[in-house]
């Protein structure tokens, strides 16, 4: 039986609510109200993580700007939990845990079907056919009007990763039921063109009739 290293983490955003510059001399630090922050995990400014964050309470945290944005406007504020949820709330971090552990379940299916989405056909030795190359866009030079396209890309790339998922797990039936996928769409998507990026959320449903939501900004 093949085992499945975790190396994907859903986690859940915190919602906040106030953001304010905090003044005083040294590196800037940012003054955040938000919903609860007593499992925070990190602040991220920018998408890069904070290199100190002190929680004054429940509802409020200090975060200290990364060095390298000093100078640069702030344009995103996200703050994550340690709490693993496959929600609305949550959005898909891909790391390697310090301490590597084996995934089981629904999340092993939101894994390999990442997996699949994201591998570009040709690239696996072992299986050349494998991948559905759902970031073939990223990275590229696009028309402001040319958003559409992206998103219908993406699409096109969810849709043939669910194919080859079901096509090689009909031949698998030692795979349980939650690990099994029955169905895969696309609830939401957008082009963000401000930050150049692919928003989406893609919600799978298991065989044991457990649904999942994965959302990525790519």
């Amino acid at each position: 039986m093949s085992v499945d290293f975790q190396v994907v983490f859903p986690q859940e955003i915190v919602n906040l609510s106030k953001i304010t510059p905090r003044d005083g001399a040294g590196p800037r630090v940012l003054d955040i109200i938000g919903e609860d922050f007593l499992s925070v995990d990190e602040v991220l400014i920018n998408t890069l993580p904070s290199p100190d964050v002190v929680v004054i309470s429940r509802t409020r945290l200090l975060a200290q700007v990364p060095d390298q944005l000093q100078q640069d406007r702030v344009v995103t504020v996200s703050v994550t939990s340690r709490n693993l949820t496959l929600t609305p709330r949550s959005f898909i971090r891909f790391r390697i845990s310090e301490t590597p552990s084996k995934v089981r379940g629904i999340l092993r299916l939101v894994q390999k079907f990442l997996k699949i989405l994201f591998t570009t056909p040709g690239t696996d030795i072992f299986s050349q056919r494998t991948g559905a190359a759902g970031l073939k866009n990223i990275g590229q030079t696009f028309a402001a009007d040319q958003g559409g396209t992206i998103v219908s890309d993406f699409v096109i790339a969810v849709t043939n990763t669910t194919r080859q998922i079901v096509s090689v797990q009909a031949r698998e039936p030692s795979i349980p039921r939650d690990e099994r996928l029955l169905s895969a769409k696309v609830l939401s998507s957008g082009f963000n063109r401000q930050e150049g990026a692919l928003v989406v959320t893609v919600e799978l449903t298991s065989q044991a009739g457990r649904a999942a939501l994965a959302n990525l900004e790519l």
